[in-house]
């Protein structure tokens, strides 16, 4: 392709695209920048001439991306245009639940985002960033270096897209304050000492450090879920003082920092929703907003309400008309559901989306953010998260979006059909789970983790063909595997991990039917063939996510699914060990397989079937994993 016209800004961009996409056409391109006030955002026209008008930076390569779509797809000629319904959309990648993506990665993703035509980005930071007076901060954690981020913020600008700080400055802090170093301004183990100096010390050397690195004035400030905020040394410093009262003084001063450094901030919501309800409930259409409540918003700052749960288009309109009463700049925030287990939920992702951002569009909300959290060890790889980006990039363009649409946008942005992205949401479409699995069911990462003597989940897998279920699966993703390049790795880590479920969703179940039966036979060929099948089954699926991990990820935290993986290797060892010893009649009973099996009724999980449950450390063991576990 050749480009004429105002390209000048847009060199880069068009070099770095080269490096991801086949730029490889004999079209030459007129590049116009369309009028600030013009209707429309971009338009490209094919015929006697070509061109590609567009009036922000992101729309070009947006546009750029939808001509290379339509000459792929065989169209000669073709006049196409577009109005942004949402004006910003954009992306926060979760860079604190061990996975710190390089910075090669993030430039990739950045790369695709501006194809979709997205024009913010985040890195949500808990402490995997640099503060240069705190050491501890982040200390084995992955954090980015100060250089890093102003090398992404660089490249990111010159994609059009804004790179915004995404932090906490109240709570969510726990894998810092843990730390000696923390001791005078921490309230509890995951929130900070609210009216201490040293606290406000503490955040001006983080603003300070932020604004070292970005060049945008946004920030994101956080201040979420601070559950049990005045209820440590708060007491103590403070006296008991009501939690609305202490987040007021906290912004308070908070704010005159970000003034201190020409920061214009946003945070999430849900603090000021639960303090206007007994229940805590910030999702309660009921609430009655009381003025005090509202006047201890800063001028200054916006709201960013997050929902990802339900699907009802009526529930977002009737929040979003309750949030109106803060009078302040509204943002929403979606989710690409990816946090549940290694499988993302991409039913779940479809319909909470498409119902918020129609609201969106009708209620005339301006910025919409799609969150990609990482739970309990970010297990699923961030490009499962790419389709569900292209859903809010297509949503937020058009006012009506089809799947025949964003299959061929799939196509062309990752060279996968909309089947092929979302497969690996099969792997907890097992029988017995609610369609759509609105829920978030995640039967592949409990039987996955589950020990395989004292399994808490077996009473779940009882009855159901998942050998012939997972071997289909490890068959799919395999085949899947040969139709990209791009994305091999990944679908050849899922079908590892089907053939590991193959066996391992199942066999404590068979185990403990042998064993209940006296079945000798049975039980020697599961110790002699079916477990050492699995420890050799699950060495090759942690060869295939070690590649994945170390291609996207840096270093730190693959630690964690080693030990999680291995411990499945370590129990299948001791599986086979007690069975021996069973048979060689050096024991006469195995107590891990006498116990009865009950459903899994933790914390919410009060009904019979299938659930969702994704901690780790009560799936592998109900004894004590670690202290306070």
């Amino acid at each position: 392709m050749n480009f004429s016209g105002e390209v000048l800004d847009l060199e880069f961009g068009l070099n770095e695209i080269r490096n991801y996409f086949n730029l490889a056409l004999e079209d030459n391109i007129n590049v116009v920048q369309l009028d600030e006030n013009d209707e429309i955002c971009l338009r490209i026209i094919r015929g006697e001439e070509n061109s590609i008008a567009y009036k922000k930076k992101h729309h070009f390569f947006r546009g750029l991306s939808l001509y290379m779509q339509f000459v792929e797809e065989g169209q000669a000629t073709f006049t196409y245009e577009e109005k942004a319904f949402i004006p910003v959309s954009g992306a926060m990648f979760d860079v604190s639940r061990n996975s710190v993506y390089k910075v090669d990665k993030v430039k990739q993703l950045l790369v695709h985002l501006a194809m979709m035509g997205h024009s913010t980005c985040m890195l949500y930071s808990e402490d995997t960033y640099t503060i240069p007076e705190y050491p501890y901060f982040g200390y084995m954690r992955g954090r980015y270096t100060q250089e890093e981020i102003k090398e992404l913020d660089e490249y990111a600008y010159k994609l059009g897209i804004e790179l915004i700080p995404c932090i906490q400055a109240l709570a969510h802090l726990k894998q810092t304050l843990k730390w000696n170093y923390a001791l005078k301004f921490r309230d509890t183990s995951d929130v900070l000492l609210v009216g201490a100096p040293e606290t406000y010390e503490f955040l001006d050397n983080m603003f300070k450090s932020l604004r070292a690195t970005f060049r945008t004035n946004r920030i994101h400030i956080g201040m979420d879920e601070a559950w049990d905020l005045g209820l440590g040394r708060s007491i103590e410093v403070n006296g008991y003082k009501h939690h609305q009262e202490l987040m007021a003084m906290h912004l308070k001063e908070v704010c005159k920092l970000l003034d201190k450094y020409n920061f214009e901030p946003m945070m999430w919501d849900d603090m000021f929703m639960r303090a206007a309800t007994p229940s805590g409930d910030h999702y309660d259409l009921n609430i009655e907003l009381d003025q005090s409540v509202i006047e201890s918003i800063p001028d200054k700052m916006s709201l960013v309400y997050w929902d990802y749960y339900h699907l009802e288009e009526d529930f977002y309109d009737a929040s979003i008309n309750l949030k109106k009463k803060f009078n302040k700049p509204l943002i929403f925030a979606g989710g690409v559901w990816k946090w549940v287990g290694y499988a993302p939920n991409y039913e779940r992702t479809f319909l909470t989306t498409k119902a918020a951002l129609n609201i969106c569009k009708k209620q005339g909300i301006q910025e919409v953010l799609a969150t990609m959290w990482g739970d309990d060890g970010d297990e699923a790889p961030i490009d499962t998260s790419l389709l569900g980006l292209i859903f809010f990039a297509e949503h937020s363009y058009l006012q009506d979006v089809d799947d025949a649409w964003i299959d061929r946008r799939c196509k062309y942005l990752t060279g996968l059909s909309l089947e092929d992205l979302r497969s690996p949401e099969e792997l907890n479409l097992v029988e017995g789970v609610d369609r759509p699995n609105v829920n978030s069911y995640n039967p592949s990462k409990y039987f996955l983790y589950q020990d395989i003597l004292l399994g808490a989940f077996d009473i779940y897998a009882e009855d159901l063909d998942l050998t012939t279920f997972y071997s289909n699966l490890a068959d799919k993703y395999e085949a899947i595997s040969y139709k990209s390049c791009a994305y091999r790795s990944m679908f050849k880590m899922y079908a590892a991990l089907s053939t590991v479920l193959a066996t391992k969703a199942t066999i404590g179940v068979e185990l403990r039917q042998a064993y209940l039966e006296e079945d000798h036979d049975t039980l020697a060929m599961l110790a002699e063939e079916v477990l050492p099948m699995l420890i050799s089954d699950v060495e090759d699926f942690i060869e295939a996510l070690r590649t994945v991990w170390y291609t996207d990820c840096k270093g730190n935290g693959f630690e964690i699914l080693d030990v999680r993986l291995n411990g499945i290797i370590g129990r299948a060892k001791t599986a086979i060990y007690r069975v021996n010893s069973y048979l060689n009649g050096e024991v006469d009973h195995i107590e891990e397989l006498d116990g009865d099996r009950l459903p899994f009724h933790l914390g919410w999980h009060t009904e019979e079937g299938m659930l969702n449950h994704d901690q780790y450390a009560t799936m592998a063991s109900q004894n004590v994993v670690s202290h306070g576990l």
